[in-house]
């Protein structure tokens, strides 16, 4: 695997100002913890995305987490989606197994254990939520899922702030940018639509499932070539996008 480029890991402003912060009022070492609990788990997305051979565009670095994107298809294949996002749980899980004592491991295991559950949560962009849509996508359809899982995020949005709705920067922080990458993901569903018809109509995938089955596009499935009954005909996706791209 080719080394990580520095220069695309980039420190949020935040952050900067939570070090500093921590500094002030004598928590430097625990601020310190979390950013490494914070740098490894991004490492594990990494970890995976060399593996598959994607290239990594940024990541940014937060105080309760990262957020790493990727140069990728939208028809990736499932299973390698969701090893890239349980690559930082798993390397989270990997940093228990560190030898420490005293004070140091008592915080060294709640904050481990803090950033790694928050991370399970579906909301986006946490990992909790992309885990979901994979999931959601061996399921149902790629429409279907991305409603799910759009629907899914604004749910969780709200226990979050019912359970955590407390005068802390951080935790506006935090509630702010979950709305702002949910509105985003609603914002942009037509075009990302669009990119996962492109791609299918453009590239020949070697998808493991076939179905046939009546209904628009809007029935395509990730990692299952679809064909279509149309008048006792049968169509492939192929014909079908053809057909659509045309008009």
């Amino acid at each position: 695997m080719k080394q990580l480029n520095m220069k695309i890991i980039k420190i949020n402003n935040f952050t900067y100002f939570f070090l500093i912060i921590a500094f002030l009022c004598g928590y430097i070492k625990i601020a310190l913890i979390i950013l490494f609990i914070v740098l490894f788990h991004e490492l594990g997305h990494v970890f995976f995305i060399k593996l598959f051979k994607y290239k990594i565009k940024d990541i940014t670095i937060y105080p309760f987490g990262g957020i790493t994107h990727i140069d990728k298809k939208i028809n990736t294949p499932l299973n390698q989606e969701l090893l890239i996002a349980l690559g930082g749980i798993l390397f989270q899980i990997i940093l228990y197994l560190i030898p420490l004592n005293g004070l140091t491991k008592s915080y060294f295991i709640k904050y481990n254990t803090s950033i790694l559950l928050f991370n399970l949560l579906p909301i986006i962009p946490l990992d909790g939520s992309i885990i979901l849509n994979t999931l959601l996508n061996k399921i149902f359809s790629f429409v279907k899922s991305y409603y799910l899982y759009l629907i899914i995020s604004i749910i969780s949005i709200g226990g979050y702030l019912y359970f955590n709705y407390t005068y802390s920067l951080n935790n506006y922080f935090i509630i702010s940018l979950f709305i702002i990458k949910t509105y985003e993901a609603y914002k942009n569903y037509q075009y990302i639509y669009y990119r996962f018809l492109l791609e299918r109509y453009l590239y020949d995938y070697h998808f493991k499932y076939l179905s046939t089955k009546k209904g628009s596009l809007k029935i395509l499935k990730r990692d299952t070539y679809q064909y279509f009954k149309e008048d006792h005909n049968i169509i492939s996706e192929k014909k079908k996008l053809n057909n659509y791209f045309k008009h």
